[in-house]
């Protein structure tokens, strides 16, 4: 054998080989786990008996229904992979493929993406989705492409309300004082200092400790979080403030999301559209067994919250954060 055939040989077997080990990547790294299937690891903070990870794993189940298996969602819930900055991230940068995050955290790239966050911004529930199935989830889903993070779904995150340790919440007169935990977020804070109590933001992991350690008083969420997270073992007092409807996103990231060919990439979206609709009425149909849990754990539910005069005392948190949110702020039902 010549020395230019015997270099050719070598070289394509070289090549062969290289080629065989690149397609056994790491199932960690969302590579290749083995016979052609892609591993994508979805990381979340809540409890794994939320509905949010049923649905999770509903959007596992049909992208690989939809990919003939081509990929394989592995769920991680609990804050298994960190808490919810640092798992955003980490989607952006792609070393993570997916995340279901609140809306609230994303306000740590862009501002604008607080205008979820203004209380009573949306009189009713099927106004806030009205508005994310048209042009204000658009509008919100562009911005946050420029922070290589892809929307799939919003999620129904339920009505936020306000739970403590001290009394029931009737007028913004008996939040003066408190300590409440909010996210991580500009007009979170904001709503709730103007409301006269101590705004305290904390990761979601932070509130059960700080609430058994007397950190805080209370905090505010939907009844699911408020029993899944056992925060109804410490704070007795639930009031029907619903100063916000909730939305988590489910995200990608831009980066490995662009690295799938572009028939995957149709089925990822479709996959997320499926797994939206499937997660609202998930939570939709859960969420009143989960007020009744909390009566049965001890807490004491209050309806007779005053609304208008609530709705009244934010108005300042919306004019101040008009120039903020600027044309957004025409998407919204109240405005």
């Amino acid at each position: 054998m010549d020395r230019r055939r015997f270099l050719t040989l070598a070289t394509g077997t070289a090549i062969t080989t290289g080629s065989l080990l690149a397609g056994c990547g790491s199932s960690s790294d969302g590579g290749s786990s083995g016979g052609g299937k892609t591993d994508v690891r979805l990381g979340d903070t809540v409890n794994d008996t939320n509905p949010e990870i049923a649905a999770e794993k509903f959007f596992g189940e049909r992208l690989a229904a939809l990919s003939k298996n081509r990929y394989e969602v592995k769920v991680f819930p609990n804050g298994t992979l960190g808490d919810h900055n640092r798992m955003n991230e980490q989607v952006r940068a792609g070393s993570l493929q997916m995340t279901k995050t609140l809306f609230a955290n994303l306000t740590a790239f862009d501002k604008k993406l607080g205008v979820l966050s203004l209380p009573y911004a949306f009189p009713k529930q099927d106004d806030l989705f009205t508005a994310l199935d048209g042009a204000l989830g658009k509008q919100l889903g562009t911005i946050l492409e420029g922070y290589d993070l892809k929307v799939l779904a919003y999620f129904d995150s339920g009505s936020r309300n306000v739970y403590n340790k001290k009394r029931p919440i009737k007028t913004p007169a008996d939040l003066r004082g408190l300590r409440i935990r909010v996210p991580q977020d500009a007009v979170a804070i904001d709503t709730f200092n103007t409301l006269g109590a101590q705004a305290t933001p904390l990761a979601t992991n932070e509130i059960y400790s700080a609430l058994q350690q007397g950190v805080i008083d209370g905090a505010e969420n939907n009844p699911i979080f408020y029993v899944t997270n056992k925060h109804v073992e410490e704070a007795k007092n639930w009031s029907w403030t619903r100063h916000q409807y909730g939305v988590d996103a489910l995200l990608v990231s831009r980066k490995w999301f662009a690295e799938q060919p572009k028939d995957m990439q149709d089925l990822f979206v479709q996959a997320g559209l499926e797994t939206q609709s499937h997660e609202r009425a998930l939570w939709r149909n859960e969420t009143d067994g989960y007020v009744k849990q909390a009566g049965d754990k001890g807490a004491k539910i209050n309806d007779d919250v005053d609304t208008a005069a609530f709705v009244q005392a934010v108005k300042p948190v919306l004019d101040k954060n008009r120039a903020t949110f600027g044309d957004l702020m025409k998407l919204l039902p109240v405005s």
